[in-house]
């Protein structure tokens, strides 16, 4: 026994046809759309990574020329500091407020730890 076809069954195909094909192009657009999302966040993850490791060179470099430049001359300046107190003891209580006291002269000194800053 054939069953007729009816009309309405080719007008259900075309319109599930339809929505299909309107599927099919927002699927397309939402690709094209992560595609285009992704690149950018590709492009900046890049830039980033370049400054930062720029700034890197930049900071690494600021640490050596501090190391073998500054620091040196901060040492020698401690140093005499800490040689003019010997000769000059009323000059002792200025190194000392500022933690510059050289250890005793007997045994071994145990390090004491920078008091830290006053809370405000």
């Amino acid at each position: 026994m054939d069953l007729p076809v009816s009309p309405n069954v080719g007008v259900a195909e075309s319109d599930l046809q339809e929505q299909l094909r309107s599927l099919r192009t927002l699927l397309t657009a939402v690709l094209a759309a992560m595609l285009c999302l992704g690149g950018a966040l590709f492009v900046f993850l890049f830039r980033q990574v370049s400054n930062l490791n720029r700034q890197l060179a930049e900071s690494t470099k600021m640490v050596n020329e501090f190391q073998t430049n500054t620091l040196p001359k901060i040492n020698w300046f401690v140093q005499s500091l800490q040689s003019f107190a010997k000769t000059n003891p009323d000059f002792n209580p200025i190194l000392a407020k500022h933690n510059l006291l050289p250890p005793p002269a007997g045994g071994n000194p145990i390090p004491t730890p920078a008091a830290p800053p006053p809370k405000k």
